[in-house]
């Protein structure tokens, strides 16, 4: 009995994991590499995991109000979530979704959130009895593609170490290059990079030189500090003040839910 239970607690952690499936699809996150790499070049062509993004911020006072947003043609939805003090909180979409309006229509005080699949140019209409403060953001599964920091081109920036990512438990490619900037700060910023579409991915430095695998990644020295912002494209990332350029030997994407090391790159 108790062996039983064991494996359908395993079952559940897996099936449950976001970073541990491809696209929804149910997977063993310890398969071998090379037996994904075919599927994950089909899956990854053009496509990052799905990210929130921010397309405006909206605030009242207790009075009607009508805001204009735009949400990407190209976005799979978009959300709403908004805080309260008092009355009710009623939001009212023109064009009209396809859930209806109202969208929304709350109790304050408090938080709520409502979303739907509609895109392009919308009037939100809001009712409220108090002062309130709404997000309206949109989730998009394009690239990434910023641009070098400022910074990063400025007088006294200097690339002090790069290095390109190769596969641990999942695929991953791209360069990776750490900046020190004329104020003295690192910056890391991933270029051409890609590894596989799923979510709850994070940043790394380690003081590994090249980590092979999950365990090595794991018991080194390392510090998290970024979720990973896209799973594809051109992406910068500001290091913590404290960190020490001398002890950053690799950049590691760890999927934290069950516990696995994605994809490294070794700098030097």
């Amino acid at each position: 009995m108790k062996v039983g239970a064991a494996c359908l607690s395993l079952a559940v952690l897996i099936g449950a994991s976001g970073c541990g499936s491809e696209d929804g699809e149910r997977s063993d996150p310890f398969t071998k590499v090379e037996q994904n790499e075919r599927a994950e070049d089909v899956r990854a062509e053009g496509r990052a995991a799905p990210r929130w993004e921010r397309v405006a911020t909206l605030r009242g006072s207790g009075e009607a109000s009508s805001h204009s947003v735009r949400v990407s043609e190209g976005a799979v939805q978009w959300r709403i979530r908004w805080r309260c003090r008092r009355g009710r909180f009623a939001v009212s979409v023109d064009p009209r979704p396809r859930e209806g309006n109202p969208l929304a229509d709350k109790r304050c005080a408090g938080r709520g959130e409502a979303t739907t699949i509609d895109t392009g140019k919308l009037t939100l209409d809001i009712e409220s009895g108090g002062r309130w403060r709404a997000v309206v953001e949109q989730q998009v599964t394009d690239p990434v593609d910023e641009a070098p920091l400022p910074a990063m081109k400025a007088d006294g920036a200097e690339v002090l170490s790069r290095g390109r990512f190769y596969p641990i438990e999942r695929r991953g490619r791209g360069t990776a290059l750490l900046y020190e900037l004329p104020n003295g700060r690192l910056a890391l910023r991933l270029e051409g990079f890609s590894t596989s579409a799923n979510t709850d991915l994070f940043v790394w430095t380690s003081e590994t030189e090249r980590p092979r695998t999950t365990k090595q990644a794991l018991r080194s020295r390392h510090e998290e500090f970024a979720r990973l912002r896209s799973t594809l494209g051109n992406q910068n990332y500001l290091l913590p003040r404290d960190a020490d350029p001398d002890s950053i030997r690799s950049i590691v994407i760890w999927c934290e839910p069950i516990r696995i090391a994605y994809t490294a790159a070794a700098l030097r």
